[in-house]
Order: C-alpha cells, then sequence, then structure tokens
C-alpha cells in the first residue's frame, strides 16, 4: 500500500505540474496584434519599406536643379631674377596670393525621359517593397497560427493525459485493495503500475512539447521568451467555403503574381531608361564668380579682381555605347522572363488552392465524423467504468477503453 501512495503523489504531482501558478489566457487575436506589432522580421521589413519610399521621391530621379558653391585660397612665396636688355635684376623675396569664390545652378532640361523613367521604377520599387512586407506579414501570420494550434492541441492532450493518470492512479488502488482482500493477482497490479508509468512519461512529454510551443510563440510574437500563458482551445471554422469564390479571389490578391507584375511594370521602366540613355541630353547652367589675384612682384600687374555671372548650355550625345545596347537587350530578356514566371506562378496557385480545398473538405468531414465518435466513446466508457466498479470486467479492459486516441 505504501509503494501505492508514493506512486499517487509522484503521479498527482506531475499531473498538476503545470498549474502551480496562475496563468492568463491568450486568445489568438491578441497573439496576431502583438506579433504585428513586436515581431523583429515585421519591423526590419517596415524600415526597408521606408527607405523604398524615400527613393521613391521626385528629387531623388533628378528633376530638381542642383547648387553647388565653391571657394578656393592659395599663397606663394617667391624669391629669385630676371634679365632684361639692361642686364639682370633681382627681386625681393615677397608672398602672393590668388583666391575666389562662386555658385553655380545647374539643370538638366532634357535627358531622353531618362528621369520620367527612373522616377516611374522607384515607384514600382516601393509598391513591390509594400508587397514584400504584406508576404512576410501574411508568412509570420501563417507561422504563428500553426504554433498556437498546435499549442492549443497538446494543451487539450495534456488535460486528457491527466484524467487517463487519474483513471490509473484509481485502477492501482483498486488493483492493490483487491489484492490485499485475495480478489486480485499480483499480476494486476504490475499491469497498472506499468500503464501509470506509461500516461505519466506521456504526461511529462507532452508538457515539455507544449513548453516549447510557447516559448515559440514568444519568439514570434516579440515577446519575453520566458512569458508563460495558456491558449485558447475554441477553434472557429468556416464550413461553407466556395471553391470558385476562393478562386478568383487568390488570383487578384496573391501577393507572388501581384509582385511579379510590379516586377514586370519597373522592368518596362527600365527598359525605357536604357532607351533614353541613347538620346542627346540638355543641360543648362547659371553662376555668379568671384577672382582674385595679388603679386607684388609682378613685372607689369600686380593684382586683380574679377566679378560677375556666367551661364552656359550644354548639349551632349553618346552616339554609340556597346554598354548602352547590351542594357537593352538585357532589359527586354527579363521582361519575357517574368511574363513566364506570372503565367506559372497562376498555374502553382491554383494547384495549392486545389490541394489546400481537399484537404479542407477532407478535415471536415473527418471532424464531423471524430466528433460522432468521441460521444460514443465516453457512453462506452462511463458504462464499462461503471462496470469495472461493480466487477463485471477486468482492469486491462477498462484501462483499453479509457486509452486516449
Amino acid at each position: 500500500m505504501k509503494m501505492s501512495i508514493r506512486y499517487i503523489i509522484l503521479c498527482l504531482g506531475v499531473a498538476t505540474l503545470t498549474q502551480t501558478q496562475a496563468q492568463t489566457e491568450l486568445t489568438f487575436d491578441e497573439a496576431l496584434a502583438q506579433t504585428l506589432e513586436s515581431n523583429y522580421d515585421i519591423k526590419v521589413a517596415r524600415i526597408n519599406e521606408s527607405v523604398a519610399e524615400n527613393n521613391a521621391e521626385k528629387s531623388n530621379a533628378g528633376y530638381l536643379p542642383t547648387l553647388s558653391a565653391s571657394g578656393n585660397y592659395g599663397w606663394t612665396f617667391n624669391s629669385g631674377s630676371f634679365d632684361t636688355s639692361g642686364g639682370e635684376n633681382t627681386y625681393d623675396a615677397n608672398s602672393s596670393y590668388s583666391y575666389g569664390a562662386g555658385v553655380d545652378l545647374n539643370y538638366t532640361i532634357w535627358d531622353g525621359q531618362g528621369r520620367k523613367y527612373a522616377y516611374l521604377q522607384s515607384q514600382e520599387l516601393k509598391e513591390l517593397s509594400a508587397l514584400q512586407v504584406r508576404q512576410l506579414i501574411e508568412n509570420t501570420i501563417l507561422e504563428l497560427s500553426s504554433v498556437y494550434y498546435d499549442a492549443s492541441r497538446l494543451e487539450t492532450t495534456e488535460k486528457s493525459l491527466e484524467e487517463a493518470i487519474a483513471i490509473s492512479v484509481d485502477r492501482l488502488t483498486r488493483a492493490e485493495y483487491a489484492f490485499e482482500y485475495g480478489q486480485g493477482t499480483q499480476l494486476d497490479i504490475l499491469n497498472a503500475r506499468v500503464d501509470l508509468n506509461s500516461d505519466s512519461v506521456n504526461l511529462i512529454n507532452t508538457q515539455q512539447q507544449l513548453s516549447n510551443s510557447i516559448r515559440n510563440l514568444n519568439l514570434i510574437m516579440g515577446a519575453d521568451i520566458n512569458q508563460e500563458f495558456t491558449v485558447s482551445e475554441e477553434i472557429i471554422l468556416d464550413r461553407v467555403l466556395d471553391f470558385n469564390q476562393l478562386l478568383i479571389s487568390s488570383k487578384e490578391k496573391n501577393v507572388q503574381l501581384a509582385s511579379i507584375e510590379k516586377n514586370m511594370l519597373s522592368q518596362e521602366y527600365a527598359l525605357g531608361s536604357s532607351k533614353a540613355a541613347m538620346l542627346p541630353s540638355l543641360s543648362a547652367n547659371v553662376g555668379y564668380d568671384y577672382r582674385g589675384s595679388n603679386d607684388p612682384n609682378g613685372a607689369f600687374v600686380t593684382g586683380t579682381t574679377t566679378v560677375g555671372p556666367n551661364a552656359g548650355l550644354t548639349l551632349s550625345w553618346n552616339v554609340f555605347s556597346g554598354q548602352n545596347k547590351t542594357k537593352v537587350k538585357n532589359a527586354e530578356l527579363n521582361l519575357e522572363s517574368l511574363m513566364i514566371q506570372k503565367e506559372s506562378a497562376a498555374q502553382q496557385v491554383e494547384y495549392n488552392l486545389l490541394n489546400a480545398y481537399d484537404a479542407y473538405t477532407t478535415s471536415l468531414f473527418i471532424l464531423n465524423t471524430q466528433k460522432d465518435n468521441v460521444e460514443t466513446a465516453k457512453r462506452n466508457f462511463e458504462r464499462s467504468e461503471e462496470a469495472f466498479r461493480v466487477a463485471q470486467i477486468t482492469s486491462l479492459s477498462l484501462i483499453h477503453i479509457s486509452e486516449p486516441t
């Protein structure tokens, strides 16, 4: 009997291991909200999106003029001699100076529409960056859902195993009492202890897996890894999904398809930009300069000063460039490649949806069937437990009925 009590204390201690501290319940919506706010990968992706938005400004595409200012100052120390028809003359060592300052305004009037295509391409890259953030969020939500509902499953399994341990403890107690009063055998006690040990090990393994799932959830949510909570066991299912509507929606909203389309537009603008580099460009510049010098040893002029505005136009044309020709060809090939990728992605979307919808309908059928099986098993166990109490069935028969599936 002492051995039985030790087993009971051990098993009850294991079964209540995770219930020693009160824990709040974390709903899926709460987990989702925290993930969207604190997930590290999402934070980094949003920063990259902001960088893409900055790059998409018109000022980054060459639409604005450039204004530059410059200044200089020079000093020279000279001494020496010079020859004239009257003979050699020397001049005293002295310093000479040069100085100047200026402001220049430059603006590209025409560049073959290169900056137009550069700006349009930056807009597509900005939207592509937003799509990449959206895809990351969708993948993170998918990962969160998988881990969250796996934790929910493990919590349910834990409760089931705790109930199984309670049954095993009761079975062991009855087997020991029956042996004491000569109505049972030592084999019944040994079998009961083996099953109790097995249930205890299963419970400990399940609790460890549950702890890993909770830590994984904290990692996804960007929360403290050691934060403890329980998850909800309630799962809301949509039982009336329509395949045709899902197919239309998936092709309209699929991130991969939308990203390829953005890449195609970006590549079209890259093609236009490459062609624009083959056209002439015209730029204008306006400036105002101040220049001066001072040379005491000058033969005739010892100093100068100039000040005034300047303006000009510059026309340039890269008549032939093998690099530009290559860029045009590569842009055309990249565009053709993206068109093929779009067709492939559209087919992949339909393929994945068909598989997912088949799995959905099959799972609904299994769920409904299993619900009936659970109700039948409960009624069967209740009758069998009562039969065991009045010694109409053996403990082995009861334990097989009570084993979780």
